[in-house]
């Protein structure tokens, strides 16, 4: 893959990346961290942090999209072994929350959500890697 193309797949997983994390936390767990607003930063508090917030999404999508371009070649990978790839990689990527279960007072619901929106976001983002690369790859 050339670095033209390396730079739009990058680009294109933090944006899904990016989306899918408004989705989770500003939509589907809001409610949750609203019930539990003692133990996060404050929002006007959070503006100041955002900028971490993108460095982490960038580095999952840097790693992520080198993973996924050095080890799935496009005219290979199938739509199901993406979507096992992803399953794989939120595992990974999820494996933090028992650990914070048991160090932090964050109640379990939350933890769980966490693990299950996190395998399905890595899932999800997979394939729209699959797709990209699929779609570059035709392209020549």
């Amino acid at each position: 893959m050339n670095p033209k193309r390396t730079i739009v797949i990058l680009l294109t997983t933090f944006a899904a990346i990016w989306i899918t994390d408004m989705l989770i936390h500003e939509l589907a767990m809001k409610s949750d961290y609203a019930a539990t607003g003692s133990l996060w930063r404050s929002r006007a508090s959070m503006q100041h942090f955002i900028k971490w917030l993108m460095v982490g999404q960038f580095m999952a999508a840097a790693g992520l999209t080198v993973i996924w371009i050095n080890r799935c070649a496009p005219n290979t990978t199938t739509f199901r072994s993406a979507t096992r790839f992803g399953f794989f990689i939120g595992l990974i990527a999820t494996s933090y929350v028992p650990i914070f279960y048991a160090v932090m007072p964050i109640p379990a619901m939350i933890c769980l959500k966490w693990a299950g929106y996190g395998i399905l976001q890595s899932i999800v983002v997979t394939l729209v890697l699959y797709v990209t690369t699929r779609k570059l790859a035709q392209e020549g």
